[in-house]
């Protein structure tokens, strides 16, 4: 089984048409994807530190405790379904394993191929798993979304907890919300449980700001307080100088499909004290702007 590098890329000529779609309940087996087999485009970025909302390293699959996990009747001993699946197609006992290469929810023994919405330009354009959309999960009793598991590289069911991925509203545990990740953007990034939807959500003057985690391939909205967030952390678009502990938040442009606010050492050459100050880029990651 391929345990590729997580790599993530972005082609400037990719029209916005082409992108992830978050449908729901589409039925064609994979439910960020609208039923597409290609993985396209989304972006990334550094998990912002010091942060009173972040990504929790505790989520886990629901049905499973610290003292093992509870098998459901629906599912065989691996987890894989046996029965039919939200998106209407039915387990294949001479299918695939879960985690093996797929293209269509037929070819897997769970009936569920699922798309990694943060597309990766070695992964494959599916992977056979637990689920390939959220409702998967709450019929089978073991879960209410579908998120992805890197570790098993493959899907997984949860609890909704902060930074699951989400189709709606009900994926999400209660007091938080299913957002789009950077406003406009939403057929790019897959939606994440998150802790504010805007500004309104948030104490005091802390703001509403995105974050995506490379490498544990999950993201959310969170309220990120004054001066709080570092050099190549994600800040809100409009107004978010406040928030980075520089006092610059700058727009890096990615590949002509994404704007996003990203903390860096300056704004202008007048910061830079005589230097150059140079924008930020995408480079496996955010990079904000430098003085030169």
């Amino acid at each position: 089984m391929l345990r590729p590098r997580l790599r993530l890329w972005f082609p400037a000529s990719l029209p916005l048409v082409t992108a992830l779609a978050c449908a729901e309940g589409d039925g064609a087996g994979s439910s960020f994807s609208g039923g597409s087999a290609a993985i396209t485009s989304a972006t990334v970025s550094s998990t912002g530190a010091g942060s009173t909302g972040e990504t929790s390293d505790e989520t886990t699959d629901a049905g499973e405790s610290d003292g093992g996990s509870a098998t459901d009747p629906g599912t065989s001993g691996d987890g894989t379904s046996t029965s039919t699946t939200g998106g209407g197609t039915t387990g294949n006992p001479n299918g695939l394993p879960n985690g093996s290469e797929c293209t269509d929810p037929a070819m897997c023994m769970s009936g569920n191929c699922y798309t990694i919405p943060l597309p990766i330009n070695d992964l494959p354009a599916g992977i056979c798993g637990v689920c390939d959309e959220d409702q998967d999960c709450v019929d089978a009793g073991l879960g209410i979304s579908c998120s992805v598991d890197v570790a098993g590289y493959t899907s997984k069911c949860t609890d909704g907890a902060l930074g699951s991925f989400c189709q709606s509203q009900a994926a999400c545990k209660d007091g938080l919300y299913c957002q789009e990740l950077i406003p406009g953007v939403g057929g790019l990034l897959p939606m994440s449980c998150s802790e504010c939807r805007d500004d309104g959500d948030c104490p005091g003057s802390a703001r509403c700001t995105p974050k995506i985690d490379v490498d544990a391939y999950n993201g959310n909205k969170y309220c990120a307080q004054p001066g709080s967030v570092a050099n190549d952390e994600m800040c809100p678009l409009e107004g978010g100088d406040a928030v980075c502990l520089s006092g610059h938040c700058t727009v890096v442009d990615v590949g002509g499909l994404i704007m996003a606010g990203v903390c860096g050492e300056c704004s202008t050459n007048a910061d830079c004290g005589g230097g150059t100050c140079t924008a930020g880029k995408w480079s496996d990651g955010f990079v904000g702007s430098v003085c030169g």
